[in-house]
């Protein structure tokens, strides 16, 4: 009974355990902001109860959470293909172009790598714009499947 209340009476002293400094993110954030062994506890728990938010946080960048590169990288390349999808279906056929290549670094691929890149999505042409119907969403699933099946283009290209 005695170590139950010295335990009581160390946790309830919260500036003795301050020296937490862990950084997170996530509703037990929110809920519990002091720095102390019981709110990092709490925190985590509350956390825990909660994953599918937590975790959808800490992809799209919400409840204090910081944004996933990959999500970062794939809106943008979403956009720009949805934006320039002619030019690119155009410069693709090429295997060159401005478009193309801004393309590839909003991808995440490096500038040496860009002509690589290039050819290799002019080589795949009929898999990127079939002559059924074909859309910006499309297009870009088949670019990423083109990269993570390339040894070079996976190293050089960061999608994640």
């Amino acid at each position: 009974m005695k170590n139950l209340i010295a335990l009581v009476f160390i946790l309830s002293i919260p500036k003795l355990f301050s020296a937490d400094g862990s950084s997170g993110c996530g509703p037990g954030w929110y809920l519990l902001k002091e720095n102390s062994l019981v709110s990092s506890s709490l925190r985590a728990t509350t956390n825990g109860v909660l994953a599918p938010v937590t975790t959808i946080g800490m992809t799209v960048g919400t409840s204090n959470c910081t944004q996933h590169k990959i999500v970062k990288t794939e809106k943008e390349a979403q956009y720009y293909a949805t934006m320039n999808y002619f030019e690119l279906k155009n410069e693709t056929a090429l295997g060159e172009g401005a478009f193309l290549s801004a393309f590839g670094q909003t991808i995440g691929c490096g500038q040496a790598e860009l002509s690589y890149l290039n050819s290799k999505l002019q080589e795949n042409y009929q898999n990127l714009f079939p002559a059924s119907e074909s859309n910006p969403d499309e297009m870009l699933k088949e670019v990423y499947k083109i990269i993570l099946k390339d040894q070079k283009l996976l190293q050089s290209c960061s999608l994640s």
